[in-house]
């Protein structure tokens, strides 16, 4: 009787444990999203959906067709428009795969991002690691309908080639939603996002034309960084203003950059690494933020008549581009100081962290305490190599 009795408690406890996958969607009813773009319609929001075409991306299936299509829908909420796709949709859209959010220009500047990203993060079956970029100019929609050479998938190439350029290419930068949650949350702390621009024949951009040819009609580039109050657009850094902000925040890993010789021309510097330090310090009873930039760097190319096989023209290199770094970070403090009135740079949380009364006494009217707040900028560019060779033979070849 006891062993019986153990054996059915037993089958008890195992049986919830195999009811297998009851919440189990099969892939082919589903349309797998990639990209999500949220533009204005009125007074309602309008989602553009890039949903892959399974028999375009298969190995071996692909026809004459694209290998993605678009589905739009306008609600009054995110995802309500999102569950409205379904109209057109053949399949449920499946939200688990999205690389980037793309906000249309309009929709950021007059309805804030805040909702928008709130919605996704709180849906359990999206991710936060996507990219959040903004349409420059244009409308989600038209960015996401834009086909692309070299990678099948529009919306992947957004993501992989933002990711090389945040990389390798100072003027732009990653924002994931969770991060982009975390700047708008953050008391005296502004959001910056990189902004994607079409350029070329809008017309073309949605058909196979685009990538039958050597140089596509339309084409994706990021265009600086936008600049927000809160959460909403307010303003865009052109591309000097963007390096120098990624400077300030640290997020420059490598670069190239021209410096200007004494005598007329460049000399083309390829930083190979780069760090930026922030410290805190009193100054006459008032906080002072003290910025330094460390890189370390090599010759590129050398268009000028200096010499560059010597130290002193190696220290003299040096000291100009220090000054170019500092002339950048000085430029875009200055800018948003004077046009945007906003702290993009994480001042105010540097001086919370090591003067919280200040910052506390402060914080009600931050914005207005950072337009006089005391900044120095510092920069150490160090020279490691010159290249496979010393001084350039431009002049020789000239003559």
């Amino acid at each position: 009787m006891m062993k019986c009795l153990r054996v059915m408690l037993s089958i008890i406890v195992i049986l919830p444990l195999l009811s297998g996958c009851w919440d189990r969607q099969e892939l082919n009813q589903l349309g797998i999203m990639l990209g999500l773009g949220v533009d204005r319609d009125g007074d309602q929001i309008r989602v553009s959906a890039q949903v892959v075409v399974p028999r375009e991306v298969a190995k071996g299936q692909g026809g004459n067709g694209t290998p993605v299509t678009q589905y739009q829908a306008s609600a009054r909420t995110l995802l309500e428009a999102i569950q409205k796709l379904t109209q057109t949709s053949p399949r449920a859209i499946f939200m688990a795969h999205i690389r980037v959010l793309v906000f249309g220009e309009e929709f950021a500047r007059k309805n804030g991002i805040y909702d928008v990203i709130e919605a996704l993060i709180r849906e359990p079956d999206v991710r936060p690691d996507y990219y959040v970029m903004v349409a420059r100019k244009n409308t989600a929609s038209n960015i996401l309908n834009v086909l692309t050479p070299l990678e099948n998938l529009p919306s992947e190439k957004l993501f992989n080639a933002l990711d090389i350029s945040a990389k390798s290419w100072a003027p732009t930068t990653t924002v994931t939603s969770d991060k982009l949650m975390q700047y708008i949350l953050t008391p005296s702390m502004s959001p910056v996002i990189t902004g994607i621009e079409l350029v070329g024949d809008q017309e073309k951009s949605g058909e196979t034309k685009n990538v039958q040819s050597i140089e596509p009609p339309a084409t994706l580039q990021f265009a600086g960084l936008s600049v927000f109050q809160k959460d909403k657009l307010i303003g865009w850094l052109n591309q000097d203003d963007s390096k120098g902000y990624n400077y300030i925040r640290d997020n420059v890993k490598t670069t190239i950059g021209p410096t200007q010789c004494p005598k007329g021309g460049y000399v083309t510097l390829k930083t190979l690494r780069t760090s930026t330090d922030h410290k805190v310090k009193m100054v006459r009873g008032e906080p002072q933020i003290s910025l330094k930039v460390n890189t370390v760097s090599v010759i590129g190319s050398v268009d000028c008549e200096m010499e560059i096989g010597s130290m002193e023209a190696i220290k003299q290199l040096e000291q100009l581009a220090q000054d170019r770094i500092v002339e950048l970070m000085k430029g875009t403090v200055s800018l948003v100081r004077s046009k945007y009135k906003v702290d993009i740079f994480g001042f105010g949380q540097d001086i919370y962290h090591k003067y919280p009364k200040i910052y506390k006494r402060e914080e009600k009217n931050w914005d207005k305490y950072f337009q006089n707040l005391d900044v120095t900028y510092e920069a150490n560019v160090q020279i490691r190599r010159i290249g496979t060779l010393d001084n350039s033979f431009n002049e020789k070849a000239k003559e």
